[in-house]
């Protein structure tokens, strides 16, 4: 894991004790690492900026955006996706003869979809 100092914003921003840091502002023990961490690390700043904003703008994001009817669609949409690529892979394997496992991009588009699925339930789900 590497040190905060040389973190993206997009990788601050999803760190745990950085998320807790900017939902949770008045827990003296994570402020105050922080705000020693910011002087520590001043050049830090903006990225610290832009780190914050994504947080608060993934935790304003409200539930009732998305309904139930949304989430059925879009693991539709999801499910459809990984079939076509088992249809392409079949026919590929057939043409190229047999191959066990997960394609590469099967496995992407898994991890992708179980990130999403985590997303929503995490900042979504999870703050009521």
């Amino acid at each position: 894991m590497k040190p905060f100092s040389e973190l993206s914003a997009e990788e601050l921003a999803m760190e745990n004790l950085f998320i807790r840091w900017v939902r949770f502002p008045d827990d003296p023990p994570i402020r105050s690492f922080w705000e020693n961490w910011i002087l520590k690390y001043p050049a830090q700043k903006d990225t610290v900026a832009k780190a914050r904003e994504l947080v608060l703008i993934a935790s304003d994001w409200k539930p009732d955006s998305l309904s139930s009817q949304d989430v059925n669609s879009i693991w539709g949409r999801i499910m459809s996706s990984l079939d076509i690529m088992g249809d392409r892979d079949s026919r590929k394997n057939t043409q190229d003869g047999p191959v066990s496992g997960l394609s590469a991009g099967n496995i992407v588009l898994i991890l992708m979809s179980v990130t999403f699925l985590l997303f929503i339930f995490y900042f979504i789900l999870g703050s009521n």
